[in-house]
């Protein structure tokens, strides 16, 4: 339960940072470029605008900006190359120059082809999606959605941009994780922050009111393809980006920070009725067309970010004199807006897809300016279930942050006082546990609270320091209609954000949804071998011992040597017959474990042994490392080592030789109660399709004549019977990894 709520609250704080973040960063090489176009004279309009729709950072900021100067796309389809025609140019100008460059100063080397995951590299392959998703959206997308194919394969991993960002030394261990573990980066980023980048990417989106199909395409460009096609059909661009985005990876055009084996592209390109030849084409022509956009904003020249630091203090001196300009006209803006009332100037302000603690942000910082307060602040109750709060401060600076508040046990967030009515209270007597875990600075001999009520509760308290002769407690009805207003604003965003959330784990429950069916067509598959090998065993034993007990009687009297080899055939195969029910019932009912600690190494030896023998070597080719000799786990000693030499036979079989080499480790993450090894073989490894049935009965890839398939799946059963798990990773013609976890007493 702890770690749940740790895990929450990291989630949460991950959330808060995000919130903050006004724009992604872009690369000093395609800085250089744009910086280039504004600080000449005749700047080619047409080449600036491809520069901004080829980059991920700029295409977000142009199209937010769009959106918030409402401007009418043709077919409501929005696009950065229209946005551009209709947006003024010193807007886009000034909109381009706010966007912060990644490493812009660090000229004497470049750290960042030292990274696992190098920015370029992530652009290369955003580049390569975007390009994959514009044919794929002129075959497969409405016309009206043709238009923001491309923006969508873009900004497709806008999230992992945002995590670099913020968090780059958390980011760059979530790299070299996932490459290590050979996953794909959202696990990782899930286990580590609570949340992936799909759902940052997604955030994100909302914040800056990005179109909803862009923002479907970053959220669910991971989720399974039947699951959009069957319960979100509106999703479709999140299917064209999926598609794309293993294409590229296919390629290997740049890197995406995943390391798993690409998913078959067969599933998407029946869920989008697309031909596999039309998608070769696609695949054949996509380093071309990558190739003229990553030219176009210079990641194939060197020396990015010395030629930025040249470049920027040229921009800066031209700018200069503008910048003066712009910012004695907001100046004069701000002192007119002064005189607007607190609700007119507040409303505004307020974005129909802000979070909660953004509106209490907005609405601080409004407060403190109309009411002429000292530092104030608003705490957000989203669920009164959680251990803490949000908090949004201004401080008598006029700076606005957000933290994070726990509730102290047995104390409500919000007091029936404020609950009941309307009121204004001294604020040491109702919430001075806020103060005593935060550095925020407020007066509380003199500080007020309030509540901002909506609809018959109160989810949101103001909290202010005074600065007037007037006490506001004496005439709380001034104050009433605008702490309505307020509160049912921060309500109605909570409410959105309820929805969101639960729009989320609806996909995500759809997802688990096809795993338990397809784990219950499994369970009924055995329910059935289990019935037809008793059934088998029952009916056949009776018969087959009287034939071979005839056929042993009459090889005894046989004097034809012809017919006594007959005889000896038929009395082998009636074994045979007798030793494929043995293994049906071993497998569909198999025995209750007796659990006991053992060893693990032990364990491995056994298992090792076994195979030699059973396989006839007179020594088996493997390598033993970092077991330790004293780890134990909870197990049927005979069912796990079964289990380990069934999935050691299926190694050797990897080898036409059939001796190895076989490695088993563990070089892999651990979790608590439980111990993780792998096992190893460089033979010649499974696709995707032979990965999925390699633990069904009765599967094998080998031809006819081969063993009866049950090795792996014998190997499931027991270790599930035993609480423990296995999974499987392969790349044809080079190796195969078995990852088997026992549980721990």
């Amino acid at each position: 339960m702890a770690k749940q709520a740790d895990k929450s609250a990291v989630a949460r704080q991950v959330e808060l940072i995000i919130r903050r973040l006004g724009s992604l960063s872009t690369l000093p090489e395609v800085a250089v470029m744009y910086l280039g176009q504004l600080a000449g004279n005749g700047a080619d309009a047409a080449a600036l605008n491809e520069i901004i729709e080829s980059d991920p950072a700029l295409t977000a900021r142009i199209l937010a900006l769009a959106h918030d100067k409402a401007v009418a796309f043709t077919d409501e389809a929005p696009s950065v190359s229209e946005a551009a025609l209709k947006l003024p140019a010193a807007m886009i100008r000034d909109a381009v120059l706010s966007v912060k460059v990644f490493q812009a100063f660090d000229a004497d080397f470049d750290p960042d082809s030292r990274r696992t995951l190098p920015r370029r590299e992530l652009a290369m392959h955003a580049l390569a999606v975007a390009c994959c998703a514009q044919q794929i959206g002129e075959i497969a997308l409405p016309a009206r959605e043709r238009r923001m194919a491309f923006s969508a394969g873009l900004l497709h991993d806008i999230g992992k941009i945002a995590i670099d960002q913020i968090m780059p030394k958390s980011f760059s261990r979530i790299v070299e994780q996932a490459k290590a573990q050979l996953s794909p980066i959202h696990a990782v980023e899930k286990k580590h922050l609570g949340l992936d980048h799909t759902i940052i990417g997604k955030r994100l989106a909302e914040k800056w009111s990005l179109p909803v199909e862009i923002a479907y395409a970053i959220w669910l460009h991971h989720t399974d393809a039947e699951i959009i096609s069957e319960n979100m059909p509106t999703a479709k661009m999140a299917l064209v980006v999926q598609l794309a985005d293993i294409i590229a990876r296919q390629n290997h055009i740049g890197l995406s920070g995943s390391f798993d084996t690409p998913e078959s592209t067969e599933a998407i390109c029946r869920a989008l009725s697309l031909p596999s030849e039309q998608v070769e084409m696609i695949r054949s022509g996509l380093e071309e067309a990558v190739g003229r956009r990553s030219q176009l904003l210079g990641l194939q020249q060197p020396g990015g970010q010395a030629a930025y630091c040249g470049l920027i203090s040229e921009t800066a001196a031209r700018l200069a004199k503008e910048h003066t300009d712009l910012s004695i006209s907001h100046t004069q803006k701000m002192v007119a807006s002064a005189q607007m009332e607190f609700v007119g100037d507040f409303l505004p302000a307020v974005k129909g897809n802000e979070a909660a603690i953004d509106v209490a942000c907005e609405l601080v910082a409004r407060w403190q300016k109309h009411y002429q307060t000292g530092p104030a602040c608003v705490y957000v109750v989203e669920d009164p279930n959680e251990a803490f709060v949000e908090m949004a401060t201004v401080d008598k600076t006029g700076r606005t942050d957000t933290v994070l508040v726990n509730v102290p046990s047995g104390t409500p967030a919000i007091g029936d006082v404020l609950q009941k009515e309307f009121v204004i209270v001294n604020a040491a007597d109702h919430v001075g546990w806020v103060f005593e875990q935060t550095d925020f600075e407020m007066d509380l001999s003199v500080a007020k609270v309030l509540p901002l009520p909506a609809c018959g509760k109160t989810s949101a308290v103001l909290i202010f320091e005074p600065r007037t002769p007037f006490d506001p407690a004496r005439r709380p009805e001034l104050f009433a209609a605008v702490a309505s207003v307020a509160g049912s604003v921060i309500e109605l965003t909570l409410t959105n954000l309820r929805h969101s959330r639960l729009a989320e784990r609806f996909a995500e429950l759809l997802g688990r949804l096809k795993t338990t069916r397809n784990e219950l067509t499994e369970a009924k598959s055995l329910a059935g071998i289990a019935e037809m090998a008793a059934g088998a065993a029952h009916e056949l034993n009776n018969p087959l011992s009287v034939i071979s007990g005839r056929a042993q009687l009459l090889q005894n009297t046989e004097t034809d040597a012809d017919k006594k080899q007959m005889l000896k055939q038929i009395q082998l195969r009636t074994r045979e017959i007798s030793q494929v029910v043995v293994d049906l019932m071993s497998f569909a009912r198999p025995a209750e474990p007796s659990a006991a600690e053992v060893g693990l190494r032990a364990l491995i030896d056994q298992a090792v042994a076994d195979t030699t023998k059973a396989h006839g070597l007179a020594a088996m080719e493997v390598e033993i490392a970092g077991i330790d000799e004293s780890c134990e786990v909870y197990v049927d000693r005979g069912q796990i080592a079964r289990a380990i030499a069934n999935i050691l036979s299926n190694s050797l079989d990897a080898y036409k030789a059939g001796s190895g080499p076989v490695r088993i480790d563990a070089a892999c993450a651990q979790s608590e109660g439980a111990v993780t090894f792998r096992i190893i073989d460089f033979g010649c490894g499974m696709d995707g399709e032979t990965i999925a049935k390699a633990c069904r009965p009765f599967f094998s890839a080998k031809p006819a004549g081969r063993k009866r398939g049950m090795g792996l799946a014998h190997s499931l059963r027991l270790l599930q019977l035993n609480k423990g798990a296995l999974s499987i990773t392969s790349e044809v013609d080079k190796s195969t990894t078995v990852t088997v976890t026992l549980p721990k007493k």
